[in-house]
């Protein structure tokens, strides 16, 4: 498990966030819970949390429902028995705040405003003027604009190949990985390279690199509920031959 990988993960994401301490004590205590057991999904009551932290039970319900709607766990509850938590890999870095967004869309803005000028009819005759008076050969191209948020996209999402590629240099791949791999990049082209919680995948690499022993434990999973189906011989009946 990438235990101080996810915690430097958790700072990033809080950056933009800012959660209150309650908040931040349950997830790392579920992380670290989540690191002892060795599996990304767990089962534990409330009232052992509430006694760990020292918080009271309405205050634990209310802040694992915050941690949920924010895409970092999930967990279901059922009467009588302890809540089944699992920790969410592949959320998002850094949540932009609602300033940084609005500085991106001012600079697109901006950009979108020059072009404009650029090519508005008084400013080429202006420029025609002066290569005539200055006997200079200013050679003018229609560059076609791109927005930041298009540019960024097509930087950000890789091929297949690529992405398969960087997979197999991890310390938890495997070959028997190889579909799975596979089946989580159509997943996140499919939803327009969003993750499982429909958040942005930022850095499909740190996302791809914590989603990894989460898929390979679900394959060990599976594999073991496969062993142990057992072997059951029909008996034999009287009309069977000895």
């Amino acid at each position: 498990m990438y235990y101080l990988e996810l915690i430097h993960r958790f700072w990033g994401f809080n950056q933009g966030i800012h959660l209150r301490p309650t908040a931040i004590a349950m997830y790392l205590y579920l992380l670290k819970t989540s690191y002892d057991n060795e599996r990304y999904d767990f089962n534990i009551s409330d009232i052992v949390i509430s006694e760990d932290l020292g918080l009271t039970r309405p205050t634990i319900i209310s802040t694992k429902e915050k941690l949920r709607s924010l895409g970092l766990i999930h967990y279901q509850t059922k009467n009588g028995f302890a809540c089944y938590y699992r920790l969410i890999l592949d959320y998002p870095l850094i949540s932009v705040s609602k300033k940084v967004k609005k500085e991106v869309v001012n600079k697109e803005q901006f950009a979108q405003k020059a072009e404009e000028i650029a090519t508005h009819p008084r400013v080429v005759d202006s420029i025609q003027n002066l290569t005539k008076n200055t006997d200079q050969e200013i050679e003018v191209k229609s560059i076609p604009f791109q927005s930041a948020k298009e540019k960024r996209n097509n930087e950000d999402i890789p091929t297949m190949e690529e992405f398969i590629n960087y997979a197999q240099t991890l310390d938890s791949y495997e070959v028997k990985m190889d579909f799975s791999i596979k089946e989580k990049y159509e997943t996140w082209a499919n939803n327009n390279w969003k993750n499982s919680s429909d958040r942005q995948i930022t850095n499909w690499k740190s996302s791809l690199k914590s989603t990894l022993p989460f898929m390979k434990n679900n394959i060990k999973d599976k594999s073991i509920s496969l062993q142990s189906i057992p072997n059951i011989k029909r008996p034999k009946s009287s009309t069977d031959k000895y």
